[in-house]
């Protein structure tokens, strides 16, 4: 693969480079964005737009891993952007559940549910769990609450399509932010939650874990027989929140930084 590099001066271009285009998404319909190498600096370049549906479905179809369609309903899809190309995208919708009970450790912060990963997860999925999901007794959770459906917020769906070291970390970080100060007050909403397949032991979980969300259980494979049937249904998935709190207090952080 070859690769160019723009010999500027100026301190916001000079790290960009240039490959091979692979495919005519609208990430790659000009060609490949320009991307940062590891070791530099590029999170103040990242921000995040809304985008239209169609153009977030040609993200996914093209570039997610294993979810390559999107939802009927959605609140809203971020198109992420790096020095002003498109680079990603990340789709905000209701998850599709009632209600949900939160658990909490001591300090209020979010607590798994009690398992035992050797008797409740299968071998092959062990080694992630152990890194992924904290093995909590259940006399460590101080508290709990049943949350209605409507208080939380499921990333449906977060894709990149392109390589860059820590790209996944920002984008989410700016993309979340975004979110919050448009939606969360208005529409009362306390927590954001998201799932990841068991066996995708990728860069997004470490991003998830790096900007405040915790991993509160999982999903064992299951059918729906109301729904289209999907891949990602037979599949175990770790289950990730996020409160909103956090979220604003990162930002907050951030803006002192």
């Amino acid at each position: 693969m070859t690769h160019q590099t723009r010999t500027t001066t100026s301190p916001t271009e000079s790290f960009q480079h240039r490959h091979r285009p692979t495919c005519e998404c609208p990430i790659h319909a000009d060609g490949e964005p320009f991307t940062a190498p590891l070791g530099l600096r590029f999170a103040d370049h990242v921000t995040v737009e809304p985008i239209p549906r169609e153009t977030a479905a040609a993200i996914y179809d093209a570039h997610h891993s294993y979810m390559d369609s999107l939802p009927s309903v959605n609140l809203v899809h971020h198109g992420v952007r790096f020095q002003g190309n498109l680079v990603g995208s990340i789709t905000y919708r209701y998850p599709l559940i009632s209600k949900k009970r939160i658990r909490y450790r001591t300090g209020g912060q979010l607590a798994p549910e009690p398992v035992t990963i050797d008797d409740d997860l299968p071998r092959e999925l062990r080694p992630t769990a152990r890194r992924v999901l904290d093995e909590i007794e259940p006399n460590q959770i101080v508290d709990d609450e049943v949350v209605a459906g409507d208080t939380l917020v499921e990333a449906a769906r977060i894709c990149l399509g392109v390589r860059m070291p820590n790209l996944a970390s920002a984008a989410l970080a700016r993309s979340q932010e975004r979110f919050v100060a448009d939606y969360a007050e208005r529409e009362g909403i306390r927590f954001l939650l998201t799932w990841v397949r068991a066996d995708y032991d990728g860069a997004m979980i470490r991003a998830l874990r790096d900007k405040g969300w915790t991993c509160t259980g999982f999903a064992k494979p299951s059918e729906a027989s109301n729904r289209e049937d999907k891949a990602i249904r037979q599949r175990w998935k770790w289950r990730f929140l996020c409160p909103v709190e956090e979220v604003k207090e990162q930002s907050t952080l951030d803006s002192w930084a």
